[in-house]
């Protein structure tokens, strides 16, 4: 154990690792869990490959000299809100459907862009825009940090200071609007706030991580949990103890530590689901034993009859 913390005291990759493990499972804890509740799960992969074409047309607009200070993150972040906004705007009646569909056109439309932009910039830098795909928590830079920090602070207060409304806007749309509430405005606010978080969490570990963290956890926790702080903690371990895991393997196994995370996090689903199916048997089973215990059991009018017809009442 003293080894163990020597090493992650001496390591400045690693301490950034664990720093990025903590703030990634916080934004998928703040940000996934609403998104599940929306049924907006395929958002998180809209947003984390939309990314990708801001990318391109970032680094497109700099290596033309049309706008030289125009970074990549800029365009990521550009593209995220594009696309919340398009899913925002399909989503307003409250049919999850709609949503589905406006982010899988606007996905497809940003990576069309990426690709058309990529023919226009120099070899040397297309592997820029493909590290938004890969990614790697071990190769966090101290920019990085800071950026998921910042995400990460912002999302948990907006998130606990709109929780109430989130929640109403995710499980009902149409009741929020019914009963007067500005469903709309925290409906777009809900999701512009997650797709900036994705963004930025993409730009440090990855679509296929972000996609795998924010959405199996939050999955897995509403299988099993019932109440929404319940969730939200859940999303946060399961995520943490993914992310950890995946760190220690790779230096274990030497494996990349954003697939052996997204594989336990995908694994915890599977596992929620049997803990789900086991306890829909048991209470199935104690219902039949109930039923079977009344239909057993003698009415108080067979006791009635019983005494009425005994012989001792004839004596």
């Amino acid at each position: 154990m003293l080894e163990i913390i020597e090493i992650i005291l001496t390591t400045p990759f690693l301490q950034r690792a664990l720093i990025g493990a903590v703030l990634v499972a916080l934004v998928a804890s703040s940000s996934g869990t609403f998104l599940v509740f929306r049924g907006l799960s395929f958002m998180t992969a809209g947003v984390a490959h939309a990314a990708l074409g801001g990318a391109a047309l970032g680094l497109f607009l700099q290596e033309s000299g049309l706008i030289p200070w125009f970074d990549p993150i800029l365009g990521a972040l550009l593209f995220a809100v594009f696309v919340a906004l398009v899913t925002g705007y399909a989503g307003e009646s409250g049919i999850a459907q709609k949503m589905e569909v406006a982010v899988g056109v606007s996905f497809a439309l940003s990576m069309s862009i990426a690709v058309f932009l990529m023919y226009y910039i120099p070899p040397t830098q297309v592997p820029q825009i493909w590290g938004y795909l890969i990614g790697d928590i071990l190769l966090l830079d101290n920019f990085d940090v800071v950026m998921l920090a910042l995400t990460a602070l912002t999302l948990v207060i907006i998130t606990a200071v709109f929780n109430k409304e989130f929640v109403y806007v995710s499980v009902d749309m149409e009741g929020s609007l019914a009963h007067g509430m500005n469903a709309r405005a925290y409906h777009y606010l809900m999701l512009i706030t997650s797709a900036l978080a994705i963004a930025l969490a993409t730009k440090a570990v990855g679509a296929i991580l972000v996609y795998a963290i924010l959405v199996a956890p939050a999955a897995a926790s509403n299988e099993v949990l019932s109440s929404v702080r319940g969730v939200v903690l859940g999303v946060f371990v399961v995520a943490l103890l993914s992310e950890l895991a995946g760190i220690a393997s790779s230096f274990a196994f030497r494996a990349s530590p954003s697939a052996i995370a997204g594989i336990l996090a995908a694994m915890s689903y599977v596992v929620a689901m049997q803990i789900k199916r086991h306890r829909e048997r048991i209470r199935v089973s104690r219902q039949t034993e109930m039923k079977h215990s009344r239909i057993d059991r003698p009415f108080p009018e067979d006791k009635v009859v019983a005494t009425a017809g005994s012989p001792g009442d004839d004596e």
